[in-house]
């Protein structure tokens, strides 16, 4: 298969026509910025986490900032106990006031239960208004029996 070569003034035409398109429609892109609503997102681990059903599980209480309709906010706990590694994990859906909330998570122990001492946590927050966004918090949490 033979290539095709533009002639040198083909090849001129459609380079200046690419930057009138640039310099013409280039101003236009922050205009869409200006009246889209800006998406806030943060979430911040609490401390301490509660034990539930003898650590079958651990409420994590979070605070939350939105500003999308609905939000996807997940948390994985990680505790050593003993020589093993207890795990668990924790979704919910909320719904965004674009105010500060507390919201308490739920965090189910996959592989062993959770005992009280020290743990590791990270959350994440996910949400879209036009596009999509995410945060996400970790730090070492305590975690008691209530």
């Amino acid at each position: 298969m033979q290539r095709r070569r533009w002639s040198r003034p083909a090849a001129i035409a459609v380079l200046t026509g690419a930057a009138l398109a640039a310099i013409v429609l280039g101003p236009m892109s922050p205009a869409v910025g200006f009246f889209s609503p800006p998406l806030t997102l943060d979430v911040e681990i609490q401390s301490p986490a509660i034990l539930v059903a003898r650590g079958a599980a651990v409420n994590v209480p979070l605070k939350i900032v939105c500003t999308s309709q609905q939000a996807d906010l997940y948390v994985q706990i990680s505790e050593r106990v003993g020589s093993s590694i207890a795990r668990g994990f924790g979704y919910q859906q909320v719904t965004c006031t674009g105010e500060l909330q507390d919201v308490v998570m739920t965090v189910f122990a996959e592989n062993s239960a959770f005992k009280r001492g020290t743990g590791f946590a990270e959350a994440q927050i996910f949400g879209c208004i036009r596009f999509c966004g995410s945060e996400q918090d970790q730090r070492e949490i305590q975690i008691v029996k209530k």
